[in-house]
């Protein structure tokens, strides 16, 4: 007789068999794969960004007659503020005599700056437009100091008169300079005027001396040099309606990276007026603008007529303007720092006496030779020696740096603080009674800051049209991601767990059949003549 294999009649489960849960696995195999397909638009959307908003970019900004970036960078829709503040000296007599100068600031003097762009070229092979930056300057009287309050400030028009008797030779120097302390008395000229305000600034002043000085020279030199235009002074004398200098820069047609780059000035290319190349070089834009995209790790330049060098700007922190997100961009201290720090700015040094100090650029080669020089405001980032020459100074951070906020995905500037401080470089010369007691020094004359920021109307036009697109696009595409791994892993375990509850429900089949097979077989033992 055959023994009978109990386990021969137990059928196992499958559980794939069973259409619920075929059901479900298959459901769950959609939901993985729309996940995987989420994760990777959204990845690859984030990879893919950057160049997209490059060419969205090279489209909008691209300078193109029509097109309303174009229209915006031609006239400047940010309002400008330009103050203008005047040191006072208040012990004139005393510094004529060799002791240190004691100033007071008077200002500010407001003007509201209007600036436009008179474009006169454009190269379509080099991809370039040629331009005069046009400034005009409007007095806010409710705003400013009294114009007509007379100040007491270094004579430059004298300073130039000394600077063109010093380049003459030995005999007309000893045939001029008698003369020229005769015309002193005559037009009552000192070191120091007293003009007001008004004069000093824009309106300027006739200096009658230098007429009949130049009348006296013609026999001495073989071309008379122009000191003055139609021999009248003004910080800012013919600089209303005027501009910086012709520009030429690229269009960012080809290449966005070089939108607003500056490729030429005044018809050059470099500029004459350092020792080498490196600091004739004219890096950078005009600083009204920056190739996009700008981050932290920039560093930025800008050609400054001004200066008349390039300077640069390194990030300083986040900051808010009108509530949009931009990145604050100041001037360092190793911008101006000495030679000794700074080996790059051995080629700026030209007066041996102050190259060991931080904090001062002389412009005179660019000034026809005039000794002025140009630093922070009150001396700001200076040696301190500049300031232990002259009493009444504070520099301050908050009142005297140079900073600007710029929209990193654009390079629009959204706000700017720009300030400066002119001096002149004030020596004697001995041959002068005039100036034959003043101890050497650098004299404060005037600074300028000019400040701009957008409104709330461009901000709010500039938020509705370029970062609400962006934040919507970074708001879907990490949707995407975080939607689509959210998907995987839920599916992944919904996977895990109803191939656990078919092991287990296998599992339990198992038991319950062999459990009953196990009691058959013992009463086959107990009856063996049953399936006999």
């Amino acid at each position: 007789m055959d023994e009978v294999d109990p386990m021969s009649s137990v059928k196992i489960p499958v559980a794939n068999d069973d259409p619920k849960q075929v059901g479900k696995l298959k459901r769950v195999s959609v939901m993985m794969i729309t996940g995987a397909i989420l994760t990777v638009i959204g990845i690859v959307g984030f990879l893919l960004y950057p160049a997209i908003l490059h060419v969205l970019l090279q489209k909008n900004l691209v300078l193109e007659e029509g097109k309303e970036a174009y229209e915006k960078w031609k006239k400047t829709p940010i309002p400008v503020t330009f103050k203008v503040f005047i040191f006072n000296i208040t012990n004139p007599k005393e510094v004529a005599n060799g002791a240190r100068p004691r100033v007071s600031e008077v200002g500010p003097y407001v003007f509201k700056q209007l600036r436009s762009k008179d474009v006169l070229q454009w190269n379509e092979e080099e991809k370039t437009v040629t331009y005069n930056d046009l400034k005009q300057y409007h007095f806010v009287p409710s705003l400013s100091a009294n114009m007509s309050e007379k100040i007491y400030s270094l004579n430059l028009p004298l300073q130039g008169i000394i600077m063109f008797v010093k380049k003459l030779a030995y005999f007309a120097r000893a045939m001029i300079v008698p003369a020229l302390e005769n015309m002193l008395t005559t037009y009552n000229e000192k070191l120091f005027t007293h003009k007001t305000a008004r004069e000093l600034l824009f309106d300027g002043y006739k200096v009658e001396l230098i007429e009949d000085l130049l009348d006296l020279a013609k026999p001495f030199v073989s071309k008379v040099p122009q000191i003055l235009p139609n021999n009248t002074f003004g910080f800012l004398y013919g600089k209303n309606n005027s501009g910086d200098g012709i520009f030429s820069v690229f269009t960012g047609e080809d290449d966005i990276s070089k939108y607003s780059q500056i490729v030429r000035w005044n018809n050059m290319s470099k500029i004459p007026f350092w020792k080498d190349d490196f600091c004739n070089m004219m890096n950078g834009t005009d600083g009204s603008q920056f190739p996009p995209p700008v981050t932290r790790r920039d560093i930025l330049y800008v050609y400054t007529p001004e200066l008349c060098r390039s300077v640069f700007l390194e990030y300083e922190k986040d900051v808010l303007v009108q509530g949009i997100p931009s990145l604050r961009f100041v001037t360092p201290e190793r911008l101006f720092a000495s030679p000794k720090q700074n080996p790059d700015n051995m080629c700026y040094c030209t007066e041996p006496e102050y190259c060991e100090l931080s904090g001062i650029l002389d412009v005179s080669p660019c000034r026809k030779g005039m000794k002025l020089a140009v630093t922070g405001p009150h001396f700001y980032q200076g040696h301190k020696a500049f300031a232990e020459r002259v009493d009444g100074l504070t520099p301050s951070r908050e009142e005297h740096e140079t900073y600007v906020d710029i929209e990193p995905n654009t390079g629009l500037v959204l706000r700017a603080s720009r300030k400066l401080q002119m001096n002149f470089i004030l020596d004697k010369f001995e041959e002068l009674e005039e100036t034959n007691s003043v101890q050497m020094n650098v004299i404060p004359l005037i600074w300028v800051t000019e400040e701009a920021e957008i409104d709330s109307e461009v901000a709010a036009l500039f938020t509705a049209k370029v970062r609400t697109p962006i934040t919507v696009a970074k708001s879907v595409l990490t949707a995407c991601i975080v939607l689509g791994i959210l998907w995987i892993v839920t599916a992944g375990f919904v996977t895990v767990y109803i191939l656990m509850k078919q092991q287990k429900t296998a599992q339990a089949v198992i038991r319950s059949k062999y459990a009953r097979v196990s009691q058959k077989a013992d009463e086959v033992k107990k009856n063996p003549n049953v399936h006999a």
